[in-house]
């Protein structure tokens, strides 16, 4: 054989060995590729996976979502129901059960002919009218006249240790002449008037019931002036004869304590007024709102604010009375009346 009948058959030879060669090198490359995939599986959704990608392939890779079109507020709460929120409207109310409610003591000084003060002309008619009124609220009325100071003081301590566990209430009425945070017995001495209170405070058988006290007496000798009003408004001009029921200021303060209401004829400093006849103008007016609210189911409060806002209207003697109501009373206070 010639030189190149040997070249010819070493060619083939080399070009069949290349070519096994290279189809084993191709068979290794794919098995090492099907081997890395089975040892390394992709999780397309793991989150790892996509913090590792570039974020240019992040956000190619986000699938898109249609949102839904605006809708107006109005409909809102067609998507999102409110929850339905119970309110209570209903007041937490004093108990007014027995039958009587409590005492209502009565302290009427009239005579006071031993001092340099008048006696209290038509203080009688608010006795009879507010013992006529209580009684008729299924209160057990009891009066007191003409005392003096000591005697106040000696009746309010024994009426403060009376049994109260079957009572609802108290009430104590006093008419009287009167200086700034004090009431007069008929001898001319104070009586300051948390010395009239303070027992009741100290009741156990009153814990947490109403202890309510309408005093008609000046807190001062000071004429309390009225204010120009709009043209059209006018005050009614009360006629007749009026008294003061006065005396000299001191610096007596009002005590408050749990569950007390104290109503009094007028703002401290000044004077209070009484017909000579018809009676005094805050008792008489209490007594007209008490019967008028009462049978409504009118609170006490809502009652009094009447009274206020009727006797500070009137004219006494060109000058004006407003009363005063100061209370700690922690329920409301019905007062049921026959």
């Amino acid at each position: 054989m010639g030189i190149l009948g040997v070249l010819a058959k070493m060619g083939k030879t080399g070009a069949a060995s290349n070519k096994c060669q290279g189809n084993e090198n191709e068979q290794k490359k794919v098995k090492a590729s099907n081997e890395s995939k089975r040892k390394k599986p992709v999780r397309r959704n793991s989150q790892g996976d996509k913090e590792n990608l570039p974020e240019c392939v992040q956000k190619t890779n986000r699938s898109k979502r249609k949102r839904a079109p605006l809708e107006p507020t109005g409909n809102i709460s067609d998507h999102y129901p409110k929850k339905k929120r119970a309110v209570s409207t209903q007041r937490e109310l004093y108990s007014m059960s027995n039958r009587p409610h409590g005492y209502c003591l009565i302290i009427n000084n009239f005579n006071f002919e031993g001092t340099s003060l008048g006696n209290r002309r038509g203080t009688h008619k608010d006795k009879d009218d507010l013992t006529r009124v209580f009684k008729k609220m299924s209160f057990k009325v009891e009066v007191q006249e003409d005392l003096q100071a000591s005697d106040m003081q000696n009746v309010i301590k024994e009426f403060a240790g009376r049994d109260h566990s079957q009572m609802d209430a108290f009430v104590c009425c006093i008419l009287s002449h009167g200086e700034k945070g004090s009431v007069l017995g008929i001898d001319g001495k104070p009586v300051p008037i948390r010395e009239l209170t303070q027992p009741f405070a100290e009741c156990h058988t009153l814990v947490k019931k109403p202890k309510l006290f309408f005093i008609q007496a000046c807190q001062g000798k000071e004429a309390q002036k009225g204010v120009l009003m709009k043209d059209g408004q006018e005050n009614p001009i009360e006629e007749g004869i009026f008294e003061e029921d006065s005396h000299t200021a001191t610096s007596h303060s009002v005590p408050v304590d749990a569950d007390f209401l104290i109503g009094i004829a007028t703002v401290e400093s000044y004077r209070s007024f009484r017909h000579i006849k018809d009676g005094s103008i805050f008792i008489q007016e209490l007594c007209n709102q008490l019967e008028s609210g009462c049978p409504k189911k009118e609170d006490i409060h809502s009652i009094l604010t009447k009274v206020n806002n009727i006797v500070s209207a009137k004219i006494l003697q060109g000058c004006k009375q407003m009363p005063e109501v100061r209370y700690t009373l922690t329920k409301t206070l019905i007062l049921p009346i026959d």
